[in-house]
């Protein structure tokens, strides 16, 4: 597991703006609309992403990272990845785990979540 936190903090200190990554294949997603389950919300540090990796294997062996603008604080996510034509489904989750945004890979933008 230390080689596994070690190898994903890595990527995101290589990827600072963010990034989507298969766990199990260990390359980024591309494409898809990514949200992120509550129970790993708040995870900044190396501490937390233990349980941001052991959440992901558990579940869509997919990982994100992403830089919050507004507080300057890294945030590391187990997330589930929806097809595009998936968008309403995508969002019922987002707000089953009280997502307050969702992000389009295909293409690059932020979904707010309406409530």
């Amino acid at each position: 597991m230390k080689q596994l936190i070690e190898r994903v903090w890595e990527h995101s200190q290589n990827n600072p703006d963010g990034f989507t990554l298969n766990l199990a294949t260990f390359r980024p997603v591309k494409f898809g609309i990514s949200v992120a389950y509550l129970e790993t919300q708040d995870s900044h540090d190396k501490e937390s992403l233990e349980n941001v990796i052991n959440h992901s294997l558990r579940h869509q062996k997919t990982l994100g990272g992403w830089l919050n603008e507004d507080n300057g604080k890294f945030y590391f996510d187990s997330v589930k990845i929806f097809k595009n034509s998936e968008l309403d489904k995508a969002i019922e989750f987002a707000k089953e785990q009280k997502q307050i945004a969702i992000f389009d890979l295909t293409n690059l933008k932020e979904i707010k979540i309406n409530y």
